[in-house]
């Protein structure tokens, strides 16, 4: 219903949801994509694995250099890093939001730590990790061509249980869980501008979570500063869960979002200044007519009535 900007429905669905009272916000993010955490309340829709039997190898696909001396697929970006808000509930690049670029990831909403390696982690077996070009470890940027690019890795599903077999994996991947139902709920009352008590509430319980404890959003907000707000909650929230491409086309930001300079950490470099890892021979690029698919020119032949989609 989101995708078809079918709000009415989009709130009144979400809202069943909500009111089954069977679904609920777990306290612990970090366990979410434990398998301690697994089959809990949040969870709506995973699927299920089990090791030895039918197994996954998400370990083997984004764990850090350092456990499986391989190149992983999938990296996050200084965008998403840096899009996390410090505690006081500030961007990093607001006054008075007390960020240090010398201890970047002091002080930063939790979500942070549960959703991304960052220099100074500990990885599952207690060894540190520290991913900056001159730390001398082993998933140091540039230090060989299979570590990260950008200096992080993704945190989520990696656990210790794992760490002996990193193809033979037996986590569950959660495909939706009550998070996003409050989140499509505040979104969909957003878009109608049928802003009320409960919009907030949906945000705040998400960002109220015991171990994330973010500030509440202070009322009275407009329309679009709350529809970036929504946007803002979706990306750290849902972080790495698949939905951020699909969010992104659906908002119509693709060309300004995808179209910039691919960067990595902010580390001191061994002169004593700031330097941003930068990676110019990796370009993403998406245009105008990429939101659709180009016609097949059989289709075409076939059917002259048909007019290609804008741009090819």
């Amino acid at each position: 219903m989101l995708f078809a900007k079918r709000y009415n429905e989009a709130a009144s669905l979400a809202k069943s949801v909500m009111d089954l009272n069977v679904y609920s916000l777990v306290d612990s993010y970090a366990s979410l994509f434990s398998y301690g955490g697994e089959n809990n309340d949040e969870v709506i829709l995973d699927k299920e694995f089990i090791k030895d039997v039918y197994s996954n190898n998400v370990m083997a696909l984004f764990a850090p250099f350092s456990i499986l001396s391989n190149g992983v697929v999938m990296v996050p970006l200084k965008k998403i890093v840096d899009g996390y808000e410090m505690t006081n509930g500030k961007m990093i690049g607001e006054s008075g939001s007390g960020f240090d670029p010398y201890d970047p990831y002091k002080n930063r909403d939790p979500r942070l730590y549960y959703s991304v390696y960052v220099p100074g982690d500990h990885l599952p077996d207690g060894r540190l990790f520290d991913s900056r070009p001159n730390s001398g470890l082993a998933d140091a940027v540039g230090s060989n061509y299979q570590v990260s690019v950008t200096g992080f890795y993704v945190k989520k599903y990696i656990n210790k249980e794992d760490m002996n077999d990193l193809s033979n994996c037996g986590i569950n991947i959660i495909l939706l869980r009550y998070a996003e139902v409050l989140l499509t709920y505040a979104e969909a009352k957003v878009e109608l501008n049928q802003i009320d008590g409960s919009v907030y509430d949906a945000i705040d319980l998400i960002r109220g979570r015991s171990d994330v404890n973010m500030p509440l959003i202070t009322r009275d907000k407009s329309q679009e500063e709350l529809r970036e707000i929504v946007r803002h909650e979706r990306m750290v929230e849902l972080a790495f869960e698949g939905q951020r491409f699909f969010d992104i086309r659906r908002w119509n930001i693709a060309p300004e979002v995808f179209n910039v300079l691919i960067q990595g950490l902010t580390y001191v470099n061994n002169n004593g200044q700031l330097e941003t890892v930068d990676q110019p021979g990796n370009i993403r690029r998406f245009e105008e007519r990429d939101y659709l698919w180009p016609i097949p020119q059989k289709e075409m032949d076939l059917n002259k009535s048909l007019n290609q989609n804008p741009g090819w």
